[in-house]
């Protein structure tokens, strides 16, 4: 039996409007995502959402009332705008108008982080709620996130989880109810790295998860994203996204493999996918670099 994929509500709307359909929320594996229309106009309305909730108002403008614990804000909202909400705080909404108003909503879920194993008692910290603040680096990452789903998730269980978990963690550091500041400084250790590295030149042409690399050197997965990122600098994702574009380029200058069977065989999604890819690092096409190698 098929589960129907939740769909986040949209805290502020009258009447939300969902476009991002079922079928392809059921292929996203990161935290509940909805991309919601506003409606125009003046309107009321009253939520508690059940989880945290993150919106970014992606496109347009809003003028908007809020009432939240007795106190009443007036926000005026741009695009790259972030409302925070808690779970289960009523949350008053009086709309005065609004415009090409698109929301993405991300439901910041600590229980269903935690059963994924996405989510550490650090993690589990409440977060200030009602607060209303720009954030573009954060912005950037929700719109790759809603990218992602709407061409069908072609990066994968890895990319998911690592924004996923890349949002959780920004937002333990910047808007925790009592953030200490600490930052953890430990590295992955030499064996570690060296079983990270067999584990992913063995598994290229696999969907490789968090999960997977997490378990290989035993650490928790959020514990284990902390110290890739202090060990290499970036994210496990983009790391194996390097590893297979440079595999890539091997196959690509000295095997007569196609190359839609290369792309295939390093773990992209098809050759479009490796295309776009070799773009990126290398500043030209697959088929360029090939012909390149062979002058």
């Amino acid at each position: 039996m098929t589960t129907r994929p939740r769909q986040p509500p949209d805290p502020g709307a009258a009447v939300p409007d969902n476009m991002l359909s079922p079928a392809l929320l059921s292929r996203w594996q990161g935290l509940p995502l909805g991309w919601f229309t506003t409606p125009a106009g003046a309107w009321k309305n009253r939520f508690a959402a059940p989880h945290g909730a993150l919106a970014l108002l992606d496109t347009g403008g809003l003028r908007t009332r809020f009432q939240l614990g007795g106190r009443t804000r007036d926000v005026d909202v741009h695009s790259g705008g972030f409302g925070l909400f808690g779970a289960g705080i009523e949350v008053g909404v009086e709309q005065f108008a609004a415009f090409d108003a698109r929301r993405i909503l991300l439901e910041i879920d600590t229980d269903a982080l935690a059963r994924r194993g996405l989510c550490d008692d650090e993690l589990a910290q409440p977060l200030q709620h009602g607060q209303f603040f720009e954030d573009p680096p954060l912005a950037a990452v929700l719109r790759q996130m809603l990218h992602e789903v709407r061409e069908g998730c072609p990066n994968g269980a890895l990319f998911a989880e690592s924004l996923s978990l890349g949002v959780a963690l920004h937002l333990r550091r910047t808007r925790a109810v009592k953030a200490d500041g600490l930052r953890e400084r430990s590295k992955l250790g030499p064996w570690q790295w060296a079983r990270l590295e067999e584990l992913v030149d063995h598994s290229l042409a696999s969907d490789l998860s968090l999960t997977a690399l997490a378990a290989a050197v035993g650490l928790s997965k959020p514990h284990f994203v902390r110290l890739f990122r202090n060990t290499t600098g970036t994210s496990p994702h983009r790391y194996v996204l390097q590893r297979r574009a440079e595999r890539a380029l091997h196959l690509t200058q000295c095997s007569p493999l196609p190359l839609a069977d290369i792309a295939f065989e390093v773990g992209f999604a098809n050759q479009g996918h490796l295309n776009r890819v070799f773009l990126r690092h290398y500043g030209v096409t697959p088929g360029e670099a090939r012909r390149q190698a062979r002058r």
